[in-house]
């Protein structure tokens, strides 16, 4: 009788399966991006903040530079769970304020309570359902 062993099917797929995975994330995380996007850009336009292009486009820059600066701070999440959470949504706050500032130069207190009104609408109706989702 020949010697033949048998491979476990996860050594098989396993490869397969981590990469579906990561690349299932990946998709998750551009589409939570796009969602936060859209919600924060109705929150800009019913705030009054600029027309809806001006209001996409602040939207879209501010996001951008919160999540990337919101990644060197993704383990607070886990770590400290709603804390991390409270923590993350008044670092996203802080940044998208400091990027309407950019945007829109003089408006210090309209920047500010735009950015907070914006991210808690983004992070009620999505970041937070999907954290306790995801636990």
């Amino acid at each position: 009788m020949p010697n033949i062993r048998l491979i476990p099917a996860f050594d098989v797929a396993g490869p397969g399966l981590a990469v579906g995975m990561l690349a299932f994330g990946v998709v998750f995380v551009i589409i939570l991006f796009l969602l936060i996007v859209l919600v924060e850009t109705v929150a800009l336009q019913l705030l009054r903040w600029g027309d809806l292009r001006g209001s996409l486009r602040a939207s879209f820059w501010m996001n951008l530079a919160s999540t990337v600066v919101g990644l060197f701070f993704l383990w607070l999440v886990p770590a400290l769970g709603l804390l991390g959470i409270l923590i993350a949504w008044a670092l996203s706050a802080l940044i998208e304020w400091l990027v309407l500032m950019r945007l829109q130069r003089g408006e210090r207190q309209l920047n500010l309570i735009v950015a907070v009104i914006a991210n808690l609408a983004s992070y009620l109706l999505l970041i937070i359902p999907s954290y306790l989702l995801s636990t």
